[in-house]
C-alpha cells in the first residue's frame, strides 16, 4: 500500500462538510499505518551491544585507581608517612647530587703512666671529618681524616685536638687555624706543686660557631679540685686561646651568650627556666649555654651555673632551652619528616639527617651511617654504609649544592689528605661488597 502525503491528509481534513464526524475509518487507518512504519524505520539496539556496554562499564569501575583517592583525613597521615610514600611510589628514585661534610666525636681514656701523678684517668675526644659526595653517578667516601674540617665564610679551618703532657699535666685542647696552615702547638704554665688533667672537647660545630665543654681535675698540695665549664665561641674565639686554672675563679669574656645572639629581650625567657633543687647551683644567666644533639635535630641547652660570689667549684647543670635556634647558629637542620615517620620506617634509627636539595637521607642504625636517595624503599640496601666507631657521636653535618660539590671534594681532598688504603673503617656499597 502506497504511504499517503501529509499534504493529502490536510486537505482531506480541511476540506468540508464532511460526510461525518471526526476521522473516517480509512482516514484513521492510514494514519496509524504511517506511524507504525515511522517506529520501524528507527534503528534498534543488538542484546549483543548492550551487553558489551555494561562489560566495559564494569570492567573502568574494576580498574580505576580508587587508591590515589584520599580524603581530608587521608591527607595527614600521608604527609607523615612521606618517606614510605615517597619510596613505594618512586621506583627509580632521582640521582643524589649533593655532598655531606661530615663530623664525628668518639670519647677515649688516657692513663697517666707518670708515678708522681695522683689524679684518676683522663676522658678525652678524638675526631674525624669524611665528606660524602657522588662522583659519576656513584655516592662515594671521597676522603677522610683526623680533626674537624668546617668551611667558615670563604675558607675552610681546621679544629685539631692536641696533646700538651708533662710530669704532672695533661692537657687535651682544640687547635683553630686555617686549613692551608700547619697547627701551632701551644705552651701553658707548669706549676710544680699542682697536677692537672685539663679537657676541651667539641660538641658542635657549625659554619659560624663552635660549642666548646671544659673540665678541669687538680690536685694541689694536699686538696683535690674538678671544675666544668660549658660555652659557644665563634671560631675566631676559639683561636684566640684558653682558659686555664678554674680554681682561680678566671672570668672567661672569650664566648657568645644568649644576650649576644637574641638580645636583652631574652632576659625575661630565662627567668621563666625552671632552676635546679641542688644548692649548689643557683643562676641561670644565658652566659653559658651549648648546642647538643638529640634524634634528628640540634637543639639549644641552657646552663645552671653556681652564682658568681659562691665559693663552690665551676659547674653546671643543663636545661631545655625553650626556643628554636636560629639558622646562623644551625645552619640547615630540617628533617624531610617527622621523626616518627623515620622510626617507622628505620625502627633502630638513632639520629638520622636530610639534605638541603632533599636527595639524600642519612640514617644512623646499627653501629653505621647508611646514605639513601630519598624516595627509595628502606627495606632495600643503602648506596652507600660507613662503618661508626663504638660511641661515636655526630658534631657537624654541612652541606655542598651545585658547583660546590666538585670545589668540596677537590679542597677536602687536599686538606685532609686522607690515605684511603690505610683506613681502619670498612665501607660497604651497592651491594654489600666491602671496598
Amino acid at each position: 500500500m502506497k504511504t499517503p502525503d501529509p499534504d493529502d491528509l490536510h486537505k482531506q481534513l480541511e476540506s468540508g462538510p464532511l460526510k461525518q464526524t471526526g476521522f473516517t475509518s480509512k482516514l484513521q487507518g492510514e494514519i496509524e499505518e504511517a506511524i507504525e512504519r515511522k517506529e520501524r524505520a528507527k534503528p534498534k539496539v543488538k542484546p549483543l551491544l548492550c551487553f558489551a556496554g555494561l562489560g566495559a562499564i564494569a570492567a573502568a569501575l574494576l580498574l580505576f585507581p580508587w587508591h590515589t583517592i584520599h580524603t581530608q583525613s587521608d591527607a595527614a597521615p600521608a604527609m607523615d608517612a612521606s618517606v614510605t610514600t615517597a619510596a613505594s611510589t618512586s621506583s627509580s628514585p632521582a640521582p643524589i647530587s649533593t655532598a655531606l661534610l661530615i663530623g664525628l666525636r668518639t670519647e677515649r681514656e688516657s692513663n697517666n703512666t707518670e708515678a708522681q701523678h695522683a689524679l684518676g684517668p683522663i676522658r678525652y675526644s678524638t675526631y674525624r671529618t669524611m665528606l660524602i659526595a657522588p662522583v659519576r653517578g656513584q655516592l662515594q667516601k671521597t676522603s677522610e681524616g683526623t680533626g674537624i674540617l668546617m668551611p667558615y665564610k670563604q675558607n675552610f679551618w681546621k679544629i685539631d685536638s692536641l696533646v700538651h703532657k708533662t710530669k704532672t699535666d695533661e692537657i687535651h685542647y682544640l687547635s683553630a687555624h686555617l686549613a692551608d696552615q700547619p697547627v701551632k702547638p701551644e705552651v701553658f704554665p707548669d706549676q710544680a706543686d699542682e697536677q692537672l688533667n685539663r679537657v676541651e672537647t667539641l660538641l658542635f660545630a657549625g659554619n659560624q660557631y663552635v660549642s666548646i665543654a671544659e673540665s678541669e681535675e687538680a690536685w694541689r698540695g694536699n686538696a683535690p679540685y674538678q671544675a666544668e665549664r660549658i660555652w659557644v665561641r665563634t671560631l675566631p674565639q676559639l683561636k684566640e686561646g684558653h682558659t686555664v686554672q678554674f680554681y682561680n675563679k678566671p672570668v672567661d669574656k672569650n664566648h657568645v651568650s644568649l644576650t649576644d645572639l637574641y638580645s636583652s629581650s631574652i632576659s625575661s625567657l630565662l627567668a621563666n627556666v625552671p632552676s635546679s633543687s641542688t644548692k649548689l647551683l643557683g643562676e641561670i644567666t644565658g652566659q653559658s649555654w651549648t648546642v647538643q644533639r638529640e634524634p634528628g635535630r640540634w637543639v639549644g641547652k641552657v646552663a645552671e651555673t653556681p652564682r658568681s660570689s659562691a665559693a663552690t667549684p665551676d659547674n653546671y647543670v643543663l636545661h631545655d632551652f625553650p626556643r628554636e635556634l636560629p639558622d646562623k647558629v644551625i645552619n640547615h637542620d630540617e628533617l624531610c619528616c617527622s621523626w616518627s615517620a623515620i622510626q617507622s620506617s628505620w625502627p633502630l634509627a638513632t639520629d638520622a639527617l636530610t639534605s638541603p636539595m632533599n636527595d639524600m637521607i642519612v640514617i644512623f642504625e646499627n653501629g653505621k651511617l647508611k646514605f639513601y636517595p630519598y624516595g627509595q624503599a628502606p627495606g632495600n640496601a643503602p648506596q652507600l654504609s660507613i662503618d661508626l666507631q663504638p660511641g661515636e657521636k655526630l658534631v657537624m653535618a654541612q652541606w655542598a649544592t651545585d658547583h660546590y660539590v666538585q670545589e668540596w671534594i677537590d679542597k677536602v681532598g687536599r686538606y685532609l689528605n686522607a690515605d684511603q688504603a690505610e683506613s681502619n673503617f670498612s665501607v660497604e656499597v651497592d651491594n654489600g661488597k666491602t671496598r
